[in-house]
This record gives structure tokens, C-alpha cells and sequence, in this order.
């Protein structure tokens, strides 16, 4: 008779990222590549928008800020594939191309890169980040 594992502990270890790492995979602490997940919307808006502006050989940049109690401040912009620098992790998903500073991978490891369309606006959204804590004190 052996131990079961928790439904949880299972989906979490056979969990597969369609998203790869193209060059610099880091690793954290215990060993493990650092990732994220650009979701199915994400990758549809950047083929979309990479199309449309005629940006095939760009990526969208994250930038995170730890901003203190007030949580993590996101910046997105685009960037030629071509001009990253030493420490710039690429992933990409289906095509679709996300450029993250090892600093700021650091941050938001573990979480997803997603695309919301909500009344006020549509963004880039960076959701369900393990290493975002709420609130101050």
C-alpha cells in the first residue's frame, strides 16, 4: 500500500506550460526553471497586435516594480527580439513572444500573463501571482 498524493499535489506536478522558454532559463532557489503562462487571450491579442502594427519580430516587455504596500507595479511595452539584453528571458506560446529582466521574473514566477477586456479597458494583465502578497502590516 502506498501514499496518495492529494488531487491538488498531482494536477500541480503533471501541470504542463504551453509556454517555453527560449533562451536564459533561470532557476530559483530550489533549482527550478523559473516560468510563466501566457494565456490562449494573451497570445491571441500579441499575434493580433504584431500583425496589425507589422511588429512580427517584437515581444511584449514586462517590467514589475516591488512597490511597497502598495503591491507590484507592472509596466508593458514592446521591444525588438533582436536588442535583448544579458539577463532578458524570452518565453513564448504559439508565436507569440514575452520578454521578462530576471529581476522582475523573479517576482511574478509562477504566474500568468493574460489579456483582459473589461468595460473601463482592455490590458495585458499579469494575474494569480504566488509571490504577490496583499496589504500592508
Amino acid at each position: 500500500m502506498g501514499i496518495k498524493t492529494p488531487l491538488i499535489n498531482s494536477f500541480w506536478l503533471t501541470r504542463s506550460f504551453a509556454t517555453t522558454v527560449v533562451n536564459n532559463p533561470p532557476k530559483d532557489g530550489q533549482g527550478n526553471e523559473m516560468k510563466i503562462e501566457i494565456t490562449d487571450r494573451a497570445v491571441k491579442q500579441l499575434l493580433s497586435l504584431m500583425a496589425r502594427d507589422k511588429h512580427d519580430n517584437e515581444a511584449l516587455r514586462i517590467t514589475v516594480d516591488s512597490g511597497g504596500c502598495h503591491g507590484f507595479q507592472y509596466f508593458y511595452d514592446l521591444t525588438p527580439v533582436n536588442a535583448l539584453k544579458e539577463d532578458d528571458v524570452l518565453f513564448e506560446n504559439n508565436g507569440a513572444k514575452v520578454v521578462i529582466d530576471s529581476l522582475s521574473l523573479g517576482l511574478i514566477k509562477g504566474s500568468k500573463i493574460d489579456y483582459t477586456e473589461e468595460l473601463i479597458g482592455s490590458q495585458f494583465k499579469v494575474v494569480d501571482n504566488p509571490q504577490a502578497a496583499t496589504g500592508c502590516g
